[in-house]
């Protein structure tokens, strides 16, 4: 839990799922019930954790310190989709994030994404490349596997859909070394579901807005996390390119 989230874990017949209560002003993660009221402090700051929390008719009941504390849900929010790629801006705009995030890094050295500048449908390739990420790196979702979610999320909507299948496969079957929190993420990442924020930087790399405020807005996002996916979403912009013929932008970070 933080200030402006509480992750709850549902158990059902066949996996885990996590559902975020979140806060009106907190990142709106795709697995997100955004609360009623408008939050100007932490709706969950006298909220511990919990072993279990009572759910139902659009509330949540949780232990607290002074007692049962509720919070209440206003809806499902539908994560926008980024708009359709066009394939003439994506190498001007994949060099120029690249030259963007030159000498970057998150919460993991900068030679962290290697892995994913490989062919990631070759057999075993996103296996090695799960190896060195999931779970990998500080955070409640790990540096490694945001490097990865952003991945997930170019390939899918800008063009190489066989690595995207590949890392999502082998990102599954990774999942039990890093959070549950994490894990749902990188499943709703390979399904190209992603928080605004990100949607804005794949959206400039499509040639609909300018890359430089989606870079910043995405960055301002947590301590590393928003570092990490766009390290991430220029990895697998690289990818899309690749698939497409184009091997070399000359901006490689």
């Amino acid at each position: 839990m933080s200030r402006l989230a509480v992750y709850l874990e549902t158990e059902g017949p066949h996996e885990a799922t996590v559902i975020a209560l979140l806060a009106r002003d907190a990142v709106r993660l795709p697995n997100g019930l955004v609360l009623v009221d408008t939050q100007s402090v932490g709706p969950f700051a006298d909220v511990a954790s919990a072993t279990s929390v009572r759910i139902g008719r659009c509330s949540a009941e949780f232990d607290g310190p002074t007692g049962p504390r509720t919070v209440r849900a206003g809806r499902w929010w539908r994560p926008r989709t980024p708009r359709p790629a066009r394939p003439g801006p994506l190498a001007a705009a994949a060099a120029e994030l690249d030259r963007a995030l030159r000498g970057a890094s998150g919460g993991l050295p900068a030679a962290a994404a290697a892995p994913l500048d490989d062919d990631l449908a070759r057999p075993g390739a996103a296996e090695e490349a799960c190896l060195h990420l999931v779970g990998r790196g500080p955070g409640l979702t790990p540096s490694g596997d945001d490097i990865l979610c952003g991945y997930l999320l170019a390939a899918r909507h800008l063009g190489a859909p066989a690595s995207a299948d590949a890392l999502a496969a082998a990102a599954r079957r990774a999942a039990p070394a890093t959070t549950a929190l994490s894990a749902d993420l990188l499943r709703h990442a390979a399904a190209g579901r992603a928080c605004p924020q990100a949607v804005g930087v794949l959206d400039a790399l499509s040639g609909h807005a300018p890359l430089a405020p989606a870079l910043r807005a995405l960055r301002a996002i947590g301590h590393t996390s928003g570092t990490d996916l766009a390290l991430g979403l220029s990895a697998g912009a690289r990818a899309a390119l690749r698939s497409a013929g184009i091997h070399d932008t000359g901006s490689s970070p």
